[in-house]
């Protein structure tokens, strides 16, 4: 291979991982639509199961809301991402940035996946029990 097929491939390479980063944030971003919607539907859950069941208290509301808390912060991380990406040329040493954000936002946006799933634990043991 000749220097301009080294750099057409190259070239190439890092198209597609610019294109495999926008996928994996857009997954996120339908994924965390998604978590908020049922969220949203385990406070209405939790605020039920306290109105039926004298055992459980209205307290428990608290774990749908901080998740629902940990689901806007992560919505922030994302709209500074994109004010980032907007301001990219202009910043010195914006590509390691830029890669620092998306990884921290994609730990949290894991990280959600797990409280989700805790608090749905929760609210199936409260249901059930």
């Amino acid at each position: 291979m000749d220097d301009n097929e080294l750099e057409k491939t190259d070239s190439n390479l890092k198209k597609i991982e610019e294109q495999g980063i926008r996928d994996t944030l857009k997954y996120f971003d339908r994924l965390h639509d998604k978590l908020f919607t049922f969220n949203n539907i385990l406070i209405a859950g939790f605020f039920t199961l306290s109105k039926l069941d004298e055992s459980i208290s209205v307290s428990t509301i608290l774990f749908p809301i901080v998740n629902l808390i940990i689901l806007i912060y992560i919505e922030y991380r994302g709209m500074k991402k994109s004010r980032h990406e907007a301001e990219i040329t202009i910043k010195i040493n914006a590509t390691e940035t830029h890669r620092k954000i998306i990884q921290t936002t994609n730990l949290y946006s894991l990280l959600t996946i797990v409280t989700t799933f805790i608090v749905t634990s929760l609210f199936l043991y409260y249901l059930i029990f």
